[in-house]
């Protein structure tokens, strides 16, 4: 598939869900309403949302969230400083612990 027609594919989908969590758009299905996607709408399959710290539990999803943001950036950054991919980096390291390390080869 073309790059740049996965892009503009990504943005459109991407961006009408947002456009809908945020209320920019209207549902589409009658039976659903703004704020169903979010931590305590409509879709709770463990039930999570009659806890009493379900405020607790929208902070500790943003925290793992930018930690997940956080190592995929560690992730795109492996090609441009080692020339190598991140599997490459991770087999290096796994087989020689103490000189294939974060700050490079020792």
């Amino acid at each position: 598939p073309n790059f740049f027609n996965v892009l503009a594919i990504e943005i459109v989908f991407v961006g009408l869900a947002e456009a809908y969590r945020t209320g920019l758009i209207d549902p589409i299905f009658s039976e659903l309403s703004v704020g169903d996607a979010n931590p305590g709408g409509r879709f709770d399959p463990l039930n999570l949302a009659s806890a009493s710290d379900l405020e607790e539990l929208k902070v500790k999803e943003v925290k793992h969230c930018r930690l997940a943001m956080f190592g995929w950036a560690g992730v795109l950054v492996q090609w441009p400083v080692t020339g190598k991919g991140p599997i490459t980096n991770w087999a290096e390291h796994v087989a020689d612990p103490w000189h294939y390390t974060i700050v490079g080869k020792h």
